[in-house]
């Protein structure tokens, strides 16, 4: 658990500093930035509330609902944003599926209010299928265009692909040994690090010249 600790903790580390970094050219660039930055802003929020009710030992999972809705919604419109300007009928879809995914969810809450107060991690599970699904439409079209947010696009498709395995497997996940599920949110908890290194390098790559031209 102190390795998980560890790793969880350098990986806050990193998405403070990130949120800090694209904060600073939030009003200077088009929309899909602005709700990128958004959504790490959120994110980071989320999980510095989560940390600070973990050092209490207070229950931190209902949480866990904030982040669904926040990173969902937030890269729902990223994404939708970004292909207004490569492909506008994979915006509309993007926007109708992530309408219908809400509604889904919402009904979800009404009918088991439960779910609240608990790791919904069927919730979870779709909407990271679903983003998963708008990277690799994105990807898609980058293999013959130069697009931004190349190395966000890489590094949330490998991080949601592992934590789409988690709560696919969350059920299982509590009867097998404690060894292999720390084993597993270690993995997890390496990859979200990788995954803001890659919005790290983004940010130099295409943002910083930006910054320093106009300076």
């Amino acid at each position: 658990m102190e390795t998980l600790k560890i790793f969880s903790g350098i990986g806050l580390v990193i998405l403070c500093i990130n949120v800090i970094l694209y904060l600073i050219g939030f009003f200077r660039n088009e929309k899909a930035y602005k709700y990128f930055s958004l959504y790490l802003l959120a994110i980071g929020v989320v999980q510095l509330i989560m940390k600070a009710f973990a050092l209490k030992n207070q229950n931190n999972h209902f949480l866990s609902n904030y982040y669904l809705f926040s990173q969902f919604i937030l890269l729902s419109f990223f994404f939708y944003n970004l292909f207004l300007v490569v492909a506008k009928k994979k915006s509309v879809l993007i926007i109708g599926t992530s309408a219908i995914t809400i509604v889904g969810l919402v009904i979800q809450y009404s009918l088991y209010p439960d779910n609240y107060f608990t790791f919904n991690s069927l919730g979870l599970l779709i909407t990271s299928v679903i983003l998963i699904i708008y990277t690799v439409l994105y990807l898609y079209e980058m293999l013959g265009k130069k697009l931004p947010f190349h190395f966000v696009t890489i590094g949330l498709f490998i991080y949601l692909i592992s934590s789409a395995l988690i709560f696919a497997s969350a059920t299982s996940l509590v009867s097998i040994n404690d060894e292999f599920y720390v084993y597993i949110w270690n993995t997890n908890a390496i990859l979200f690090i990788i995954y803001q290194l890659l919005v790290f390098w983004e940010w130099k790559q295409r943002f910083l010249p930006r910054i320093t031209h106009r300076h």
